[in-house]
Order: C-alpha cells, then structure tokens, then sequence
C-alpha cells in the first residue's frame, strides 16, 4: 500500500429511484447516461481521475483541491442546464473531502475518503458539501464562494468535520429567440469523447478565433468508419453552443442525397428558430432566393417576392449569396458553428456551395466542421475535387483521425466500465487494441460481443475476467458488415484477392498471393493500392513486398 495526499469527490444522483419510477426502462436508462455523460465531461476537464461507478455516483480523485472544487460546480451547472433543457429535475449532490490516503488494487481508503461519502450522503439535491480542509488547501486558486455550516457529525468518523458549503450559480440562460443545439448533436455518447483531447482543443482554438472576430475557419475531419468523426465534432459542437455559440447540422445518408441537402438541413433549423425581424431583413436583402432551399422561410415570412432568376446560372449565383448572407448575418450576433457530416455522400450541390462558403470575402465569424470518410473516396469522388480547391484556401485545416493507441483502449474501456483496470483487463484491452487497431466503434462492438456471448463476464466487483478468450471468439456481425461493405467497394475480383490473402494469414508475401491467386503484378498492385487506400492492408516500411491486414477484424471481415 501507498500513500498519497489528495481531494476526493463524491456524488449521488438524488431522487433516482423515483425517477425510475416515472419513466420507462429505456427513457430512464437514456436519462442515466446523460447525466454520468455530463459528470464525466465535467471531470475530464478538471483532470480528476475517476476511481469508480458506484451504481448512482462515481467516485474521483484529484491531485488539487482547487481542481475538484472547479470539478463540483461544473457538475452541479452541468446537470442544471440538462434539466432546464428536457424540462426534468435530477438531483446531484456532491461531497467533498481532502487529506492523506492510502491506495490498494486502484482504490483509496482513509479518513477523507469516508468523509466525502458522508458529506455526499448528507446533502440535497444540488448541494455541494466540503470539509472545510478542502476550501482551505484550494485557498485563492478557488474562485468559487463558501458558506460555513461547522462541525457535523459523519458515521464512521471520530469527531465532528468542519465542513462549509460551496456556493454555485447556473450558468446564463440562452437569450429568448435563440436557435436551439440540434437534436443530432444532443445526445452524448456514453462512454464520451476518449483519446482526442488534441484535436477537440484544435477545434476549439478554432471557435475562439472565430468569436474573436478572425473570420470563418474550416476544419476537416477525416478517418475510416468507426473512428469517432462525428462524435469528435458533436462534442466540439456543444462546447461551442455552451460558449454562446449558434450551432447548425448538416448530413445526408448513403445513395439518399438532395440537391443542397446539408445545407438545406442546417439553415431550415436556423429559420425555424430565427427571430422574425433577421428574417425579414434577410428578404429585403435578397428576396425570395433562399426559399428554394429553405421552404420554411415562406411559412415565417408571408408574400415573399417572385425570384429574381432568369436562368438555372443565375439561379445559383442568387442562391449562394443567399445562403452566404444568412450565414453573415446569424455570425453577427454570435459565432456560428456548422457542422456537415458524412460528406463522402454529399450531393455536387453541396459541395459547390462549401467551396463558394469557404471563398466568401463576406465577414462570417463562422466555422465550418466537415467530417468524412477518406477510405470511400474513389479517384473520380466529387468531394476530391472540392478538397483541392478547399486546401488553397487559408484557414482550411485538416484533421487525420487514426486509432486509439493502447493507452487509448485502456482509457475507453475504464470510461465504459467506470473504475480502472486490473491486470486481466488491461490485457483485455491490449488484445482489443492488436485485434481493432484502436478503432473505438471497433472495440466497443467486440467488447460488447464478447460479454453477450459470454466470453468474459464481470465478476462481483464489476472486473472483467476472461480475457484470454478473445483470440477465439469471433468477430461480431456489426464489423463484419462494416468490414464486408468496405470490401465490396473494390469489386468482386479484388474481394477475391483479399480472401486469399486471409488464408494466408495476418501477413502475407505479395509473390506468395501472386501465385495463390494466379494474377498478373500490375493487377494485384492495384488491388493491393486499392485496399491500401481504404484501411484494409498496408505494406510494411522495413519489408517490401511484405504486406499485412491492418486490423485482425478486417482478415476476420473477409475471411
């Protein structure tokens, strides 16, 4: 056992059990998520530690005081606005102690330890409650007020705690009129955002650049499916709306795109809610262009004017201004954040329209949040040709997602199961990590398959145990698919090709898969370049002509 000197943090979700109460399994359990979503977001911030889930709280360790008081009042802000947003009351309390502890099997016992529990059990919704040695360790790097209660008497503990109350408000209500965040991009994932503090950070430089009156700014955020695009930029997004920020989404599905369908979607949320007299501005400025894009702009605005068009060129032209002014004029307000999603399956309108956007000398304090696949971007793919010219432009930059490292695994499989791992789960994660190449989607799917086909389980301290059957379970049939559609992209002879290599094994020489599948080199180059550039084989640096598949999921996908 060790000792260390920390502040140790508490909470309880109040009132639980009546809430499950009022609402269905599924409901409640979404409201569960949300609210353990917002505390942990809270305590990545602060940089606590969380050292366990304890059904309706978590208990945290900081290496400050300051940090964990900072860390309790975002909590208790965070969860008020989410009840002010769904119109619900969950309750948090939070207890806060500070002091030497000692530390077993990544646990913490000690006489703060305790004190925190009590202090926690004790408050009311909403309330934070500290020993005062916490307000007194933090000091002046503790801008947040107190209100001293004195002793109280906490079971388990000798004598009476000095404790103190620490004083909160709820962050500033958004102006009446406001645009809302979209639905979209509300929900937060259970587990979080893990493994991608660099490139939120990025983002957010980006949107304090923009606020600060810089100018519009574009970000692309690129990756193969699974990696986490559009949870990166949806946790960018809300940031960004916490900030005071407009937020609007755009996307489109596979083979399902409408002319401008991005931005028909993010701009029909923005009329929607948009204050009648911009609207109206809007119109005097440029007419009825917008309604071709936007249908709900004659529902707010009667008697819009006949368009001004005389032929499909100047129909555009008059529409891109349009949708430029629109966005202009929402960023002189507040900085707009517009995030397209998916736009590997964006119509040649869409893309037109970003590329007219990001070329704009009009002044936005704008920025734009592109995700797409690169895996599925075929020589010939429209959204090439727009990346080219989007590169030329200044403050265009892009973000390459790549897996999580092992570390990374290790930190996505603590915040899934609420504690940190022992020895047989970090060898969980080590093998999740060689078999998934750190693809989040990747490894949430297996760890969930394994535990549904019982092959590890939580014992009853909630650690997972069977971590050595993962070579032998199988992949499930959600990364197959996934794996099999990004297949199916290079054709039938190519699949061909990479079901042979499979036989062969993880590794495998090109002359041996030139032999095995009886084709020309110049073929199985272009299959290989092929398969290379969507992920699923690479050659190794130090041995060419020796190639290898670049997740074990992927052999298991087309084997």
């Amino acid at each position: 056992m060790t000792t260390e000197n920390v502040t140790v943090l508490f909470t309880d979700m109040a009132g639980s059990t009546a809430l499950s109460s009022r609402l269905s399994p599924d409901v409640a359990d979404e409201v569960r998520r949300g609210h353990f979503s917002i505390l942990r977001q809270a305590v990545a911030e602060a940089g606590g530690t969380e050292v366990k889930n304890l059904g309706d709280g978590l208990m945290v360790v900081f290496a400050t005081a300051s940090a964990a008081l900072a860390c309790a009042v975002a909590m208790q802000q965070g969860v008020e606005r989410d009840n002010r947003a769904h119109e619900r009351a969950v309750g948090l309390r939070v207890g806060l102690s500070g002091g030497e502890v000692t530390t077993e099997d990544d646990d913490y016992f000690g006489d703060p330890v305790v004190a925190a529990a009590r202090l926690c059990a004790t408050g009311d919704g909403g309330q934070i409650l500290a020993a005062d040695v916490v307000r007194a360790m933090a000091g002046r790097r503790s801008p947040h007020r107190v209100h001293g209660i004195g002793p109280m008497v906490l079971k388990g503990l000798p004598d009476p705690v000095p404790a103190v109350e620490v004083l909160w408000e709820p962050l500033p209500g958004r102006a009446a009129g406001t645009t809302p965040l979209p639905d979209l991009l509300a929900a937060r994932p259970e587990v979080g955002v893990v493994g991608r503090e660099s490139e939120l950070a990025m983002v957010a430089d980006a949107a304090k650049r923009a606020a600060s009156g810089e100018g519009r700014e574009v970000l692309l955020v690129s990756g193969e499916a699974g990696l986490g695009k559009t949870a990166l930029v949806a946790e960018a997004a809300r940031a960004a709306f916490d900030g005071g920020a407009c937020v609007l989404f755009g996307h489109c599905e596979e083979n399902l795109a409408t002319p401008y369908q991005h931005f028909a979607e993010a701009l029909t949320h923005y009329v929607t809610h948009a204050p009648d007299d911009r609207l109206r501005a809007h119109v005097e400025a440029h007419g009825s262009e917008l309604s071709r894009l936007v249908p709900a702009l004659a529902s707010r605005i009667p008697d819009l004017p006949p368009s001004r068009a005389t032929d499909a060129d100047t129909e555009r032209y008059l529409l891109f201004g349009a949708v430029v002014g629109l966005l202009a004029m929402a960023s002189q307000h507040q900085p707009v954040v517009l995030v397209l999603d998916d736009l590997q399956w964006a119509d040649a309108g869409s893309l037109q329209l970003l590329g007219h956007l990001t070329g704009s000398q009009q002044p936005l304090q704008l920025v734009v949040l592109g995700a797409y696949r690169d895996t599925e971007l075929s020589r010939s793919h429209l959204l090439l040709s727009t990346l080219a010219a989007l590169r030329r432009q200044p403050k265009v930059a892009r973000i390459e997602l790549a897996g999580l490292d092992e570390s990374g695994v290790v930190l996505f499989m603590e915040a899934a199961a609420g504690h940190f791992l022992d020895d047989a789960g970090r060898r969980l994660a080590r093998g999740l990590h060689r078999e998934t190449d750190g693809n989040p989607f990747f490894v949430g799917e297996v760890l969930r398959h394994l535990s549904e086909t019982g092959t590890i389980y939580r014992d009853s301290t909630g650690r997972w145990v069977g971590a050595d059957g993962l070579e032998t379970a199988g992949m499930p049939d959600s990364v197959r698919e996934v794996i099999g559609a990004r297949v199916g992209r290079l054709g039938a002879p190519a699949g061909r090709v990479l079901s042979l290599a499979a036989v062969i094994g993880r590794d495998f020489d090109f002359d041996v898969l030139a032999r095995a599948a009886g084709t020309s080199e110049d073929d199985l180059l272009d299959v290989l370049d092929a398969a290379a550039g969507v992920a699923l084989v690479r050659e190794r640096a130090a041995a060419p002509g020796r190639y290898y598949f670049a997740q074990s999921t992927f052999r298991s996908g087309t084997g």
